[in-house]
């Protein structure tokens, strides 16, 4: 492996939310964070309903411990960057976006000690993951995000320069981080196959997604947005967890695993979402 995969999934965040706010404003953010309807409705799926129903889930399959618990800290745990590379593609809505990334974020940051208590096998507790959180947020999200707003205020003609190169950088990084975790991820879905893990893990998914989808209102981009934010849990935060929370065990590759069936699911959703949109549009 020529580089760590967090770095590398940094620095694609990093370039995506520089982009998105080359392309946005700050006015365009905040009317989102107005719409308290929807904003109610992603607080409730990502808190309540999908939490609960990974419950159901691991009470409903004979899964191991681990398993146990790395699904449930999944489903606790939202706002994964790595839905970015595909909400970012629903150019109308980038404001939209931005905000999903950055609200669900900060609801990991709530979330993430709430999962750690719950778990009577945490071998240790500490303030090291919502720090790790809290630190990511501000470097990579909200930091890039406000100098792309900067940029596009003070000099819109080299903002609009900047978003076609960063838009490919970003494509590229994601691309070799795909790459680079394929081993791993290879290793940990070939370690945990059996007695229903995988199927667990899928279910949570595309019920999330399902979720995602008919939270999302009437405006198809959004509920696009929705479904994939929603159903893409934060595996970077559960990996962390496995490995200050839960050492010398197998819990770290059940958000590997997610990983492995999360992106190429997505990918299928879009590529189907914009068949059909391209159908509803000849169509009318």
């Amino acid at each position: 492996m020529l580089i760590r995969p967090v770095p590398l999934l940094n620095f694609f965040v990093a370039v995506v939310m520089l982009s998105i706010g080359l392309r946005t404003s700050g006015g365009e953010l905040l009317n989102i964070v107005r719409d308290r309807a929807l904003l109610a409705r992603i607080l409730l799926a990502n808190c309540i309903l999908i939490p609960a129903l990974g419950l159901l889930l691991v009470h409903t399959f004979p899964l191991t411990p681990d398993a146990t618990i790395g699904i449930v800290l999944l489903a606790a745990i939202p706002g994964t960057p790595i839905a970015l590379q595909f909400t970012r593609m629903a150019k109308t809505r980038l404001a939209f976006t931005a905000t999903m990334t950055f609200v669900l974020s900060l609801v990991s940051i709530a979330m993430t000690p709430l999962a750690i208590e719950t778990m009577p096998q945490v071998e240790q507790r500490n303030e090291r993951p919502v720090l790790f959180l809290i630190v990511n947020i501000a470097l990579y999200i909200s930091l890039p995000l406000c100098a792309g707003l900067w940029v596009a205020r003070r000099v819109p003609t080299v903002a609009s320069r900047l978003v076609l190169p960063l838009g490919i950088l970003a494509t590229v990084v994601f691309l070799f981080l795909m790459w680079e975790t394929r081993l791993m991820r290879r290793e940990a879905f070939h370690a945990i196959s059996g007695s229903g893990t995988v199927l667990a893990m899928f279910l949570l998914l595309l019920l999330s997604m399902l979720i995602g989808w008919f939270i999302g209102g009437p405006d198809r981009e959004i509920r696009r947005i929705v479904a994939t934010s929603t159903g893409m849990r934060n595996v970077i935060v559960v990996l962390y967890l496995a490995r200050y929370c839960f050492a010398d065990t197998n819990v770290y590759m059940i958000p590997i695993v997610y990983l492995s069936l999360m992106v190429p699911t997505n990918l299928l959703f879009h590529l189907a979402f914009a068949g059909w949109s391209k159908l509803s549009s000849a169509s009318n």
